[in-house]
């Protein structure tokens, strides 16, 4: 057997385990329109009336069918997570990066300085808000997420 080989079958066999694992909690697959609820496109419709729509997606989590709405409303992109019945699961929108909390802008000049955000969204799953926000400084690319006070949590 080659030096190297041994390590190499290891390392595929946890890759194989890994996303196994990922795909047996999350399964989203593209679906048509014709596939989706008509509660869910009707709550859409309601809540968005000049979004166009980019696609749709079918989710499972944990047992639970989810339907996903793709799509794009003036600058805004935005996906919305529907339970079959229409009622809104999570709504995932991107934002300016001057729409960000006060308090988040601070902690990121605080905490990367020269950091300059490329990418900010804002997801509310109930009344729960968080806030993720891709960053570089030089050519260092920054991942971060904040809760609705400001704070990091990752």
């Amino acid at each position: 057997m080659k030096p190297g080989f041994g390590l190499w079958r290891i390392a595929v066999a946890i890759t194989a385990v890994l996303v196994a694992s990922v795909s047996a909690v999350t399964q989203e697959r593209k679906i048509s329109r014709k596939d989706v609820p008509i509660a869910v496109i009707n709550a859409f419709k309601a809540a968005y009336p000049t979004a166009t729509i980019k696609g749709y997606a079918r989710e499972k989590e944990h047992g639970k069918t989810f339907y996903e709405i793709e799509s794009k409303d003036g600058s805004i992109g935005r996906d919305v997570l529907y339970n079959p019945d229409g009622t809104i699961a999570e709504i995932e929108e991107t934002i300016a990066a001057n729409d960000l909390p006060s308090a988040i802008q601070e902690a990121i000049r605080t905490k990367y300085p020269g950091a300059v955000v490329t990418k900010a969204e804002k997801t509310t799953v109930g009344e729960k808000v968080t806030y993720e926000v891709i960053a570089r400084r030089g050519k260092k690319r920054l991942s971060m997420e904040f809760d609705a006070d400001g704070h990091l949590t990752k």
